[in-house]
C-alpha cells in the first residue's frame, strides 16, 4: 500500500473535515468533573474528566457560567478542531450542574472523618517560633517554589539556615515522599520549623496533599508545620492539619523567617532609648540626691546647734555637781582627819603621857614588868632608859 504523504496543515484540515461531517458531534452533551478551571478575557477554559479520560472545553462569554473545580457537570455544545494548533476542544453552549465530582466528594468525606477525630482542632495547633534559626522545607528541589522560598528567606535574614528535603509534589509516590520529609525533619533537633510547599494546580495535582496518611504525619509531628500549598484559593487537607496555613510558598517563607535587619534596627533604637532614659534618670537622681543632701546637712546643723547648747548646759551641771561632791568629800575628810589626829598616840603623848617598852615590847600592864627590868620610856620628843627598883600593883 502506498503511503499518503501530507503536510501538517493538510492533515489537520482532513481531521477537521471528518469531524465537521459528523452531525451528532455538532449537538452533543458530555458528562464529567470540572478541573483546571480558569477565566481569561471573559472566556472560561476548563477540562472535564472521568476516571479514564479528559476533554478540553471552552465557554465563550462566561458571564453566566457558575462552576468550579470539582463540580460534576453536563456540558452541551459541539466539537471543534482547531487546524492551526491541532487541538480538539468542546465548545460549550451551556452547562448544568450535576453534583459534586468524585474526587471532591472523597475530599469532603475524608475531611469530615478527620475533623471528628480532632486532627484539625485549633487547640492542638503549635505556635510558630518567632526566631527560627533552621527551617526544613519539604518540596520539589527544582522549580520556582524552592527558589521563591530561598529568595524571600535571604532577603529577610542571611543567617537563617534553609534545608530542603526533595520530594515529589504530585503523581505516584508523592504522598510517601512528603510524609518521609516531615518525619525526617521532625527527628532533627536543629529544625525549628517545617514548611511543606508546592505551587497551584488542579485537584488531581494536589491529590497527594489531600491524603489521610499525610494528615496523620502532620498531626504526629512535634515540630510546627506551615502549609504553603497552591494558590490563595486552593485548600487542601494539608492546610487544615498544619499549624499554620498561608496562601503561597513565598508567604510561608515570609512567616517562618524573622527579619534580621528589622531586629537589628529595633535593638539599636532600644539601645538609644535606654541610653537617653538612663541619662534622664541619672540626672534626676543626681538632682534629688543634691536636694536630699542639702536637707540632711541643714537638719544636722540644726540638731548640732541644739545639741551643742544642751551639751554646754549639761556639762556645766556636771561640773557643778563634781565640785560640790569634791567639796563635800573634802569636808568629810577634814573632819575625819581631825578626829583621827585627836586620837593619835602622838597627840596623847603631847599631853604628858609616855610609852613604856620592855625588851622592845609595849608595856600595857604592871604584870609585864619585873623588879630589876630595864625599861625604855618614849615621850613625844625623846626617850629615856629606866630600871625597875620596885613595883606596886593597884587593887581594883
Amino acid at each position: 500500500m502506498k503511503t499518503l504523504s501530507l503536510t501538517v496543515l493538510q492533515f489537520n484540515n482532513f481531521v477537521k473535515n471528518i469531524l465537521d461531517a459528523e452531525d451528532f458531534l455538532s449537538n452533543i452533551s458530555v458528562f464529567g468533573e470540572v478541573t483546571n478551571f480558569k477565566i481569561s478575557g471573559g472566556n472560561a477554559y476548563f477540562d472535564i474528566k472521568d476516571e479514564n479520560a479528559m476533554l478540553s472545553c471552552v465557554k465563550f462569554g462566561a458571564y453566566d457560567l457558575n462552576v468550579k473545580n470539582g463540580d460534576l457537570i453536563t456540558v452541551y455544545g459541539k466539537v471543534n478542531f482547531y487546524v492551526k494548533s491541532g487541538r480538539l476542544n468542546f465548545i460549550v453552549a451551556k452547562a448544568e450542574a450535576y453534583g459534586l465530582g468524585v474526587l471532591y466528594q472523597k475530599f469532603i468525606e475524608l475531611k469530615e472523618k478527620l475533623t471528628k477525630e480532632g486532627l484539625f482542632a485549633e487547640e492542638i495547633k503549635k505556635s510558630i517560633p518567632r526566631f527560627a534559626k533552621t527551617i526544613g522545607v519539604v518540596t520539589s528541589e527544582t522549580g520556582a517554589v524552592i527558589r521563591d522560598i530561598i529568595h524571600v528567606a535571604r532577603s529577610k535574614n542571611p543567617y537563617t539556615n534553609i534545608i530542603v528535603y526533595p520530594s515529589k509534589v504530585q503523581g505516584i509516590g508523592a504522598e510517601d515522599e512528603l510524609v518521609s520529609g516531615i518525619e525526617y525533619f521532625d527527628q532533627r533537633e536543629d529544625i525549628d520549623t517545617i514548611i511543606i510547599a508546592r505551587g497551584g494546580g488542579s485537584i488531581e495535582d494536589l491529590a497527594p496533599f489531600n491524603t489521610e496518611k499525610l494528615v496523620r504525619a502532620i498531626y504526629a509531628s512535634n515540630k510546627p508545620i506551615i502549609s504553603g500549598v497552591g494558590h490563595e484559593t486552593d485548600f487542601t487537607l494539608c492546610d487544615f492539619a498544619s499549624d499554620l496555613r498561608v496562601p503561597t510558598p513565598s508567604v510561608a517563607s515570609e512567616v517562618a523567617v524573622f527579619d534580621y535587619y528589622e531586629q537589628v534596627n529595633l535593638i539599636l533604637e532600644l539601645s538609644k532609648n535606654i541610653t537617653y532614659f538612663t541619662g534622664k534618670v541619672l540626672d534626676s537622681s543626681k538632682e534629688n540626691l543634691v536636694n536630699i543632701s542639702k536637707h540632711i546637712i541643714s537638719n544636722i546643723k540644726l540638731k548640732l546647734g541644739s545639741s551643742e547648747n544642751e551639751t554646754l548646759m549639761l556639762s556645766k551641771e556636771i561640773e557643778n555637781l563634781v565640785f560640790s561632791n569634791i567639796n563635800n568629800k573634802k569636808s568629810m575628810f577634814d573632819k575625819l582627819t581631825s578626829l583621827i589626829s585627836a586620837k593619835s598616840p602622838l597627840e596623847i603623848l603631847k599631853n604628858g603621857y609616855g610609852v613604856v617598852e620592855n625588851n622592845n615590847k609595849r608595856v600595857s600592864s604592871i604584870d609585864d614588868i619585873a623588879v630589876g627590868d630595864e625599861l625604855k620610856i618614849n615621850f613625844v620628843d625623846g626617850e629615856i632608859l629606866a630600871k625597875t627598883i620596885n613595883k606596886n600593883k593597884f587593887e581594883r
